[in-house]
């Protein structure tokens, strides 16, 4: 039975935009992908709030804010309250995002959009699971299995697969079937389990784009690293916090241990440490090459030499000499990557050098436009150089100052106000209290001076009557109420004391800042790595905001680190997926137009082909007209029963009959489709009969043929019955003289010599389908 189907973007479609979209199975529904942009601006989400209550469950497939970053704010304020799903990865690595995004904000303004407690709650909510895992989902979306596969994008990044029944629908975004360093491809061409879906949705953001190899675009990288590094300059790289950064660290410290290089590596992000302590947990997840290293040199994944992970602006500034700095955030417009821009860009020794474009309106995407249109055309090697770029842009700075002086001792003031205030509360409530225990009856008092007797450290004991000696030679056992007496801490000379509890305010923010110093140059301890939540910051600040002109004089330098399919590989590899019906989405109006129309003219693809826009909802369902009957026992005792799969199949030859009785107001003359209310909809639920038809009034029907074998599985099947098979451009050659091929309609036919041989094959061929 087939399952209706409806579509909807929410965002991401016909654009660059962050992705989420709503797929509505029956009465399921489900959110894939909740993405937002590093601006956090709530009205980014008017879609996602109209439907955030109503959605059942949620589908993350990579973990980056362009995925997963509205997830915590609509759990957190948008009433989103359902299960999430992701690999493991995605879900460690996913909230490693959403922290450094979070401190990255709040470092220069008084962030208050989502907070860790949000961030926290959202991804305690996420059902983790493994790649190949059929997963059966409950509720509403019973019936629904969902099955996690490798894109090869990201270290856990996701295809969804999500079956109801016999429909398949393959959610296939942000995809790589090259490999990386430290990735596999994606599995989308190479597994059946993923061919020929019902509906296929995917992106279209690479479709006119092409890439070079993965070694031309490796020398370029380092050559133009080697050659800023040695002549004083500084390099930056924007990168994400936890997915992509991984692919460029891994180079980097590759080529640092080869060839002995001296100058600093950082990776300078809030959560820095934690990203590469997960990452060396990671292995299973990874390419081949980082697990040969493992088993074969025994080299740790992710355990670097050469690369500093930093998270202080202040411990990179210690670092004499030319440096290069994976710093967050991608878009460079918050976070280090936003601040050392305005340091580094007035110097045009320096280099920025872009591993991805960016989205549309960050300042990413305006230094890969303008490098676009000033760079030199196409090398041999099939890159385009740097760029000296000259660009004044406004731009909001955004400051966070710690309180000094007056501003200080006012804050101060106001906190031991605050301070005063709760305790006078505390004591005014202790005063109630006591006048309503001195009102108290003289056996009240008795009961409540036992019970402070049993709130002491003694226990009570209880003789035992069936054994003899004295009172307090009783067993241990026997005893009752027991309670735990903590040890005080003392040393040589008494007891510890904190220090902390006696300073001023002031005293201790100097001792904090004072122990921060030490910390960074001890570098992190164990605990820390072990703490995934960062601390709030206590230190009182202050937050300006100004207006400023920001001058660019560096060079500019585009090298794709997307880690995306290009466009010529798309669309090579949509055709062997062979979708039934295609979804085209994320993507700009262009890249999306020029995908849809090589679909439509290629003659192995469906011709069902979406493109919709943002907030347009679009049926999908493989059947728009489908109805519900109820079968006669004596019917239902004359099917002959063919099983296909999970499912059991018959041909029905009855008569649909109405139970007129059980319709108000149905007239002799009317159907229920005619029972209409005063604004035109049927309002008939009468599910109708199918009843027997007498054998001599049945018609002979031609045979039924049901089920869509793959040619692959097929050729096993021969195989093991002993015949010689090969595929010759898609079809099937039996023998060397038998052919069997699919059409682009999708059925199957056979072709060759008739004979004991293909009268064999052609019986294979039945048994594995279903003949009503």
């Amino acid at each position: 039975m087939s399952a209706y189907i409806k579509f909807t973007a929410l965002s991401g479609a016909r654009n660059e935009d962050p992705l989420c979209y709503l797929l509505e199975i029956d009465e399921a529904k489900l959110l894939l992908d909740c993405g937002w942009t590093d601006a956090f601006e709530p009205e980014d989400l008017k879609q996602l709030k109209r439907i955030a209550k109503q959605v059942d469950a949620v589908l993350i497939s990579h973990a980056d804010i362009e995925h997963l970053g509205a997830y915590p704010y609509a759990v957190g304020s948008l009433g989103l309250n359902c299960p999430a799903y992701a690999t493991v990865p995605v879900h460690d690595m996913g909230q490693i995002c959403m922290y450094d995004a979070y401190q990255s904000k709040s470092d220069v303004e008084d962030f208050s959009t989502f907070t860790l407690d949000h961030v926290d709650t959202a991804f305690e909510n996420m059902v983790q699971l493994r790649y190949s895992q059929p997963f059966s989902l409950s509720g509403r979306c019973k019936g629904i299995t969902i099955t996690a596969y490798a894109a090869g994008h990201t270290v856990g990044g996701t295809l969804w697969k999500i079956k109801k029944d016999t429909d398949e629908i393959v959610y296939a975004v942000d995809y790589n079937h090259k490999k990386d360093r430290h990735l596999n491809g994606t599995v989308l061409m190479t597994t059946e389990a993923l061919a020929r879906p019902s509906v296929l949705i995917t992106d279209s953001y690479n479709a006119n784009s092409e890439q070079p190899l993965r070694k031309i675009r490796d020398a370029a990288l380092v050559d133009t690293i080697t050659a800023a590094l040695s002549a004083g300059a500084n390099v930056l790289i924007p990168v994400d916090s936890s997915t992509r950064v991984l692919e460029l660290a891994y180079l980097l410290e590759q080529h640092w241990a080869f060839n002995r290089v001296q100058y600093a590596l950082i990776f300078l992000a809030h959560q820095s440490y934690r990203t590469m302590t997960l990452a060396r947990t990671m292995l299973e997840w990874m390419g081949d090459g980082v697990a040969q290293a493992f088993s074969q040199r025994r080299e740790v994944p992710f355990d670097f030499k050469f690369l500093r992970t930093l998270y202080r602006m202040k411990d990179l500034e210690k670092l004499n000499g030319p440096k290069l700095v994976l710093a967050s955030l991608s878009s460079m417009d918050t976070g280090w990557s936003s601040q050392l821009l305005q340091e580094w860009c007035e110097d045009p020794k320096n280099i920025i050098i872009l591993p991805d474009r960016g989205l549309p309106t960050s300042m990413t995407r305006r230094l890969y436009d303008e490098w676009n249109l000033n760079a030199p055309p196409i090398q041999s090697n099939g890159l385009r150089p740097s760029v000296n770029i000259e660009l004044d842009l406004p731009m909001t700075v955004k400051t966070k100052i710690p309180l000094e002086g007056e501003e200080l001792a006012e804050f101060l003031a106001r906190e031991q106000q605050r301070r005063e205030h709760e305790l006078e509360s505390l004591a005014k409530q202790r005063s109630l209290i006591e006048e309503d225990e001195s009102d108290m009856s003289e056996d009240e008092g008795e009961v409540a001076e036992v019970a402070n007797i049993l709130a002491t450290g003694f226990d009570i004991y209880v003789k035992d009557q069936t054994r003899s000696g004295g009172f307090f030679k009783q067993s241990q056992s026997y005893r009752m109420f027991p309670t735990y007496e903590p040890r005080k801490r003392v040393d040589d000379y008494g007891e510890q004391i904190d220090p902390a509890v006696y300073m001023r305010g002031e005293y201790q923010y100097a001792l904090q800042q004072a122990a921060e110093e030490e910390e960074s140059a001890q570098g992190p301890t164990p605990m820390d790595l072990d703490r995934i939540r960062p601390e709030e910051d206590k230190i009182p600040s202050k937050y300006i905001t100004r207006e400023t002109n920001l001058k660019i004089r560096c060079k500019v330098m585009y090298i794709d680190f997307e880690g995306r399919s290009d466009g010529r590989s798309v669309k090579n590899i949509l055709p062997q997926v062979a979708p039934r019906k295609l979804i085209l989405i994320h993507g700009s109006e262009e890249a999306t137009d020029d995908l849809a129309g090589y679909c439509a003219e290629t003659e192995s693809m469906t011709t069902e082909i979406y493109t919709p826009h943002v907030n347009e909802c679009i049926n999908v369902s493989a059947a728009t007209n489908i109805y519900q009957v109820k079968l006669t026992d004596s019917l239902v005792s004359s099917l002959k029963v063919a099983a296909i799969a999970d499912y059991e199949l018959a041909y029905v030859s009855g008569i649909i009959r109405f139970p007129q009785d059980e319709i108000p107001g149905l007239m002799s003359d009317q159907t229920p489709g005619d029972i209409t209310t005063p604004s035109g909809t049927a309002t008939s639920t009468v599910v109708p009969i199918l009843d027997f038809v007498p054998v001599e009034d049945q018609r002979v029907h031609r045979p039924v043929i049901v089920g869509d074998l793959k040619l692959s599985e097929f050729r096993r099947l021969l195989q093991a019955e002993g015949f010689g098979t090969e595929f010759v451009s898609g079809v099937l050659v039996v023998n060397g003289k038998i052919v069997v091929k699919r059409t682009a309609a999708g059925q199957l036919t056979m072709e060759g010599q008739v004979g004991s041989d293909f009268y064999r094959i052609r019986s294979l061929l039945y048994n594995m389908l279903a003949i009503l």
